[in-house]
């Protein structure tokens, strides 16, 4: 019979704060596991192999349990790369004076540019590059060689930092010639090209490095603050002031820091673009920060092949004690928690397993039996199947008379097709012939198959024979075959004559098995012993002395004694019959 369907396998990923708040994503689950995806879209994924749902497990013999070990896997793999960069270089005619003794404003921020930009690819997390440039006006970079005004290219493209060493006072050379002007420093022209960029960024996170010496002298107050609201509204603005005198806080219209103020970062003055501050978090670094197992609801220590938490991207198995489980339907579950980005702590997320097992029992009642052959010769033994209560019927159980004297024999099944009825339970019995083959110790063997696994058990049975037989001694006849006249005048005795049959039955051994004794009960003197059916002539003879002689005709034996006959017969099993008097009259003087 095959299991029914257990319990529910279950997948859930739970969010920490707002921002690990994410619609869940499922991905197919191979057998035994469950992934989700934490808000930076890395997979996180935990399992179960062993036990899986279906699975069933046998309690040992003699044991009322069984230890079931648990084990599985939990990964986490890296964020996808999302974050889109926007670099504004500020290229107005002020960007010409010193930034350094060596290099001017403009050649400092491109040189600032490019190692940024070298430092996200290295990060790993970036989807894009874009550029724009300002002067009196702006403009954004075609950031390629291909057809048409490429606004975004791969960070990783040469062709980046070709289009950065083509800015000069006023104007981008590749791949797109564009002019901008340099006679002014317009901030709101760079923040509205900024914008447009913004606008066309993909990823999922966008950030906005606006470099300049801090100067702004064009434009008007509002167009400033709408280009600024429009920017951070959709993306983190990181201003940068570069070069020895430059300034955060200078400018008549618009400053570095009131951008970033609008975004809660800091302007960082630059003096050496060499040293630039760490304005970069990733955004695919994961952590598996868990691994947690209960069974049946209740916590369990698990043991995981690393040590966590463990940066991603991991893989690590882990295993956890399944002891003394009672038979019936049992639960594991194993959650694997992560945080992804790394950066962020509130970021969390966990994933959780379910799998259902059984555990199951078979017994055979009773363990031992005595049955007195004679007057019992009927056995039944109970095969009984305990575990989920849904699952105890339709168990076949083969029964057999495996060892014994009667090994071999059949009998019946109840229920008749010797399958477990719906309470686990179904009985055998056999009934052996009441005679000596039958007598010793049956082991009888139940050999049932649970859920394709199969288990044995064995009990005894004794046949045993503790009855005695019945002796008698009834009339019989004379040498020439008639039986005389009993008891005779006057009462002298049961057979006037001393004319006896022995006789013995037993409810075990035939005839044939069972010999008879008699004995003289005034000298003590036995004879025997005699098969069933003999004919005696018994004389009683006081002061005789005791004998036994063959008989004439029919009667076999002469036996002469000093008192009556005590008759007794012994069966094949030893068992000794009660006395019974043969009486006679005492012999004429």
């Amino acid at each position: 019979m095959s299991s029914p369907a257990r319990a529910r396998r279950r997948a859930c990923l739970t969010g920490g704060a707002a921002l690990a708040v994410a619609a869940l994503v499922v991905p197919a689950a191979v057998a035994g596991s469950s992934s989700g995806s934490l808000p930076n879209g890395a997979a996180l994924t935990v399992g179960v192999t062993s036990p899986v749902d279906g699975d069933s497990f046998l309690v040992p013999e003699g044991a009322s349990t069984v230890d079931v070990p648990l084990s599985g896997t939990a990964s986490i793999a890296t964020g996808a790369p999302s974050t889109s960069w926007i670099y504004v270089v500020d290229v107005s005619g002020s960007t010409d004076l010193p930034c350094d003794s060596t290099r001017t404003i403009l050649t400092c921020e491109k040189v600032a540019v490019a190692g940024l930009n070298d430092l996200v690819v290295t990060d790993g997390s970036a989807l894009e590059s874009g550029l724009a440039a300002f002067g009196s006006g702006s403009a954004t970079a075609d950031m390629s060689s291909a057809a048409g005004d490429q606004q975004f290219i791969d960070p990783a493209s040469p062709e980046v930092d070709q289009v950065i060493s083509s800015l000069q006072a006023g104007r981008i050379n590749l791949f797109t010639t564009k002019n901008v002007g340099d006679a002014a420093t317009n901030y709101a022209a760079g923040l509205q090209a900024a914008q447009s960029l913004v606008a066309a960024a993909s990823g999922t996170q966008v950030n906005v490095v606006f470099l300049s010496d801090g100067e702004s002298n064009a434009g008007t107050s509002a167009q400033f603050t709408s280009a600024l609201t429009a920017v951070a509204a959709g993306a983190t603005i990181y201003p940068f002031a570069v070069g020895a005198g430059s300034s955060c806080g200078g400018g008549s219209v618009g400053t570095l820091d009131q951008m970033a103020a609008a975004s809660g970062t800091t302007c960082f003055a630059v003096p050496n673009p060499a040293n630039l501050p760490n304005v970069i978090k990733n955004v695919t670094a994961t952590t598996l920060t868990g691994l947690t197992v209960t069974l049946d609801g209740n916590p369990v220590p698990a043991t995981t092949s690393t040590a966590l938490p463990t940066a991603g991207p991991a893989d690590i198995t882990w295993t956890a004690p399944g002891d003394n489980l009672a038979p019936g339907l049992h639960e594991v579950c194993a959650t694997a928690t992560g945080v992804g980005p790394a950066s962020d702590p509130t970021a969390t997320g966990s994933v959780t397993r379910c799998e259902s097992f059984s555990v199951f029992a078979f017994a055979l009642t009773p363990p031992t039996a005595t049955n007195e052959l004679g007057s019992d010769d009927t056995h039944t033994v109970t095969a009984t199947v305990t575990g989920p209560a849904s699952d105890l019927g339709g168990h076949l159980v083969a029964f057999s008379i495996s060892a014994g004297p009667n090994a071999g024999d059949a009998g019946t099944c109840a229920p008749a097709s010797c399958e477990t009825d719906a309470s686990g339970v179904v009985t055998f019995t056999y009934t052996v012939p009441k005679e000596p083959a039958s007598l010793g110790t049956d082991t009888i063997s139940a050999t049932a198959t649970i859920n394709g696994d199969e288990t044995t058990r064995s009990v005894s049975k004794l046949w045993q024979d503790t009855t005695p037989p019945v002796a008698r001694c009834v009339e019989s006849t004379n040498p020439d075959g008639d039986v005389p006249g009993a008891p005779g005048n006057g009462g002298q005795g049961q057979n006037q004559d001393g004319f006896y049959r022995l006789v013995a039955t037993d409810d075990v051994w035939p005839a044939g098995d069972l010999d008879l004794f008699v004995k003289d009960s005034g000298s003590s003197t036995t004879w025997g012993p005699f098969a069933v059916d003999t004919d005696i002539k018994y004389v009683e003879a006081n002061g005789a002395k005791p004998s036994q002689k063959p008989g004439d005709g029919v009667v076999e034996w002469n036996l002469k004694g000093r008192g009556d006959a005590e008759v007794w017969a012994v069966d094949g099993s030893g068992n000794r019959s009660a006395s019974v008097m043969c009486l006679v009259p005492n012999a004429p003087k």
